[in-house]
């Protein structure tokens, strides 16, 4: 005789983070499996689970396309203080959430800390840390901010916490090697903000011209003009006139066709000087050698 199992909310909603897991890591999305997350959640929502009533609750206050009545609101909002009542993490970190999006930056702060109260080292608290380090950069607070951004790193995945790691490069601008380990992390998670910073670094610090342009490679082929500069800084590091001409050329169409407020000729005024001097030079070189052919037949 089998003996069926009573599935409970949270192994509902287990499931579903599995799957939603499942399409963040792929960076696919199937319509069929989203609808069956969704469905998920509110049949943990059911079952009386209280993240997924937090999840629907948010779901619903959040909507702006009219899918949620004004009712399914009123609803939410007696759900969210009722949770709150009950000290459940999750409405301290979905409230934060929904401020931050509003753009009401303290409210946020207060409610996340209020989260981290209850709930201080998981990977939700990992995403928490992450935004108020990402808050206190942008105010210019960096001690708190690096504070912040290495407990996010330490309790989560790189690929949950790449903004973290590349946040931390740009903190430790004055210590390569450490900067150049956090753009890494970042880069490993295709945060293609990373490749022209790592590209610089390997330029200009660590002198390698190589491993430069590898990373400007990858970022100009992502449309990345601070990376397309790179490569002719390479070029020109190199002493490949013909290339950096190439690339210089790329560089003044890509900015015309995406009508770009940069001045070329102004940025990088010097090597574009070296670049005309050492192409004259070469052509006046083969036309010596020309002549001397034509005299020697």
């Amino acid at each position: 005789m089998i003996k069926l199992v009573q599935l409970k909310g949270a192994d509902l909603l287990l499931f579903q983070k599995v799957l939603g897991e499942i399409r963040q890591q792929t960076h696919s999305s199937n319509k069929y499996l989203v609808e069956l997350e969704h469905e998920l959640i509110e049949k943990a929502a059911e079952l009386g689970n209280r993240d997924a009533l937090t999840i629907l609750s948010y779901e619903a206050l959040s909507d702006k396309t009219g899918e949620y009545t004004e009712d399914d609101k009123k609803q939410a909002s007696i759900f969210t203080m009722k949770l709150s009542r009950l000290n459940h993490p999750l409405v301290f970190k979905m409230a934060g959430d929904y401020q931050y999006k509003e753009g009401k930056i303290q409210e946020a702060i207060k409610l996340y800390q209020k989260f981290l109260k209850l709930d201080y080292n998981s990977i939700l608290s990992a995403e928490v840390y992450k935004t108020l380090g990402t808050v206190y950069f942008q105010q210019g607070d960096l001690i708190k901010a690096r504070l912040l951004l290495e407990k996010s790193i330490n309790l989560a995945p790189v690929s949950k916490v790449s903004q973290s790691h590349f946040l931390l490069g740009l903190i430790y601008e004055l210590d390569p090697k450490k900067a150049r380990y956090h753009f890494e992390m970042s880069a490993s998670e295709g945060f293609r903000e990373s490749y022209k910073n790592l590209g610089f670094l390997e330029l200009n610090y660590f002198n390698s011209v190589y491993k430069a342009k590898e990373w400007f490679k990858l970022g100009a082929e992502l449309g990345d003009h601070e990376c397309m500069i790179g490569l002719f800084d390479c070029n020109i590091k190199e002493k490949d006139w013909k290339a950096a001409r190439s690339t210089f050329k790329k560089l003044l169409k890509f900015v015309v066709d995406n009508k770009l407020e940069l001045n070329l000729h102004e940025l990088r005024a010097e090597s574009i000087q070296l670049m005309n001097r050492e192409e004259k030079v070469s052509s006046s070189e083969d036309g010596v050698m020309s002549d001397n052919s034509r005299w020697d037949k």
